[in-house]
């Protein structure tokens, strides 16, 4: 038997983890997932943001495929089209019992899984000073009803079954619950963690105006202006916290698998949908900025058919999830989708992935606000580009991992940059991606202010967008 529990993490960067070199982070169930598995070290989401990024790995699809383009609870269609093929769709006609319990945002891209409805078991803070919500509440029934799953109501079948947890997002409402400082957290200066090396640089002025300026359409971005390094100290125990937190759910999850007798016959794979920003560039959350941050997440592979202890370098996408999934399962009957298998990774016959890059987009988080990015990355660089005077970002990956450095404005790398431009121009060919034609679209009542974050004034995109809702109502 080939059973299959996924993990999903909302909002968990690779940066944030042991198996990813952060010492900091207590997250000893996770910690054991890579210790015994096989960790991929360089996986990238499609999209910096939920939805669009979810669409995508349970269809092996880019954002412009599955045409889910943002956080909109309404694209402009009914639901996610019937002629992609569904992770749900494919393993459940071949037999597969699949079950989904936890955070969807999917847009339909959870067609052909049994979703079980899930509520709110409410808990007490932990620390005063750290907000716990709807999120944390939610993760505690999903990791309740996915144990009584494992234990109890798995039919004789293989099954795909996921546990799709919110944390750490948790984060999100500890920002705009300290918007004006952080509280005391009760501890010494020393328990806080170092901000990260390049949470302060000078090459801020050089990056394209849509990351100068994403105070103005990134709300959780607008509500840390005013932040101090104490505050960034702070909001960083505040997310390793919710790391904590939800790794004693993942390990909960864990000690029912191994109770339920099923072990040995299922294959585990931890990810995440997006990363988090982490205060690098002092940016916080995620939005349409393509940095390591929020773009590289954790890929984990543990248990049934891995040969364990290992790490796989080169460069995977979160599309490649899906065949690497089929093939495990011996499924040979999907369509040729976007993503790679990596199952050859899994199994010890190679340690290297097999792409010779990755790709990622962003459009707009709701509505209001469209800068059309795309983002290009192989073993040597990575080049950005927006829809918005079609500016551009050069990073060296050999040599500047921590992108501090924005080549794309300096003339000695000219003939890099245009290879690069050539080579996104060639994926989004193959791809059949309108980018291209695309055009930047916001009110320029969102650029009042002098170029830089800290220097943000007046209206908020995401905001407005809020209002406009309310008033709907």
């Amino acid at each position: 038997m080939k059973n299959i529990l996924m993990i999903i993490c909302d909002q968990l960067s690779a940066t944030a983890l042991k198996a990813y070199g952060n010492d900091y982070v207590k997250a000893p169930n996770i910690d054991s997932l890579s210790d015994n598995g096989v960790t991929f070290e360089n996986a990238y989401t499609s999209c910096p943001l939920c939805q669009p990024a979810r669409a995508s790995f349970w269809s092996s699809k880019y954002p412009h495929q599955t045409k889910v383009l943002s956080n909109l609870p309404d694209q402009g269609f009914d639901t996610f089209s019937t002629e992609i093929e569904t992770l749900g769709d494919l393993f459940s006609k071949n037999g597969y019992d699949c079950v989904h319990i936890g955070k969807r945002h999917d847009y339909g891209a959870l067609r052909g899984f049994k979703i079980m409805d899930y509520e709110q078991i409410k808990s007490e803070r932990d620390n005063p000073a750290i907000t716990v919500n709807y999120e944390t509440f939610y993760d505690e029934d999903t990791t309740k009803k996915m144990i009584r799953y494992l234990k109890e109501e798995a039919s004789d079948n293989p099954f795909l079954a996921v546990a799709d947890l919110q944390n750490p997002h948790n984060i999100c409402s500890y920002i705009g619950e300290n918007e004006l400082g952080h509280k005391d957290f009760g501890i010494n200066e020393d328990e806080l963690p170092q901000l990260p090396d390049n949470y302060n640089f000078d090459d801020a002025l050089n990056r394209p105006e849509f990351i100068q300026y994403m105070c103005c359409s990134h709300r959780r971005q607008s509500q840390t202006i005013h932040w101090g390094e104490d505050d960034f100290r702070h909001y960083l125990y505040a997310y390793y916290h919710y790391i904590g937190v939800v790794d004693k759910q993942i390990g909960k999850i864990l000690r029912a698998l191994e109770e339920s007798g099923k072990k040995d016959d299922t294959m585990i794979v931890l990810f995440a949908d997006h990363g988090e920003g982490m205060a690098s560039h002092r940016l916080v959350t995620k939005y349409g900025a393509f940095y390591e941050e929020t773009n590289r997440v954790p890929l984990i592979f543990s248990g049934n058919n891995v040969k364990g202890k290992r790490k796989v370098d080169g460069l995977v996408s979160l599309l490649d999830i899906y065949p690497t999934l089929a093939d495990y399962a011996g499924i040979t009957t999907y369509k040729k989708e976007e993503g790679i298998s990596q199952y050859k990774q899994i199994i010890g016959e190679s340690d290297t992935a097999d792409n010779e890059y990755v790709s990622a987009q962003w459009y707009d988080e709701y509505d209001g606000y469209i800068v059309p990015g795309r983002m290009y990355l192989d073993k040597d660089y990575k080049y950005t580009v927006y829809r918005e005077d079609n500016s551009e970002e050069l990073f060296d990956m050999k040599n500047d991992r921590l992108e501090n450095i924005n080549l794309a404005v300096k003339p000695e790398y000219k003939n890099i940059l245009e290879q690069y431009r050539e080579k996104l121009k060639n994926h989004i060919e193959k791809t059949n991606d309108n980018f291209f034609s695309l055009k930047s679209e916001y009110d320029k009542k969102y650029r009042q202010h002098k170029p830089g974050m800290e220097n943000h004034t007046g209206p908020n995109a995401v905001l407005d967008y809020s209002k406009r809702l309310k008033q709907k109502k």
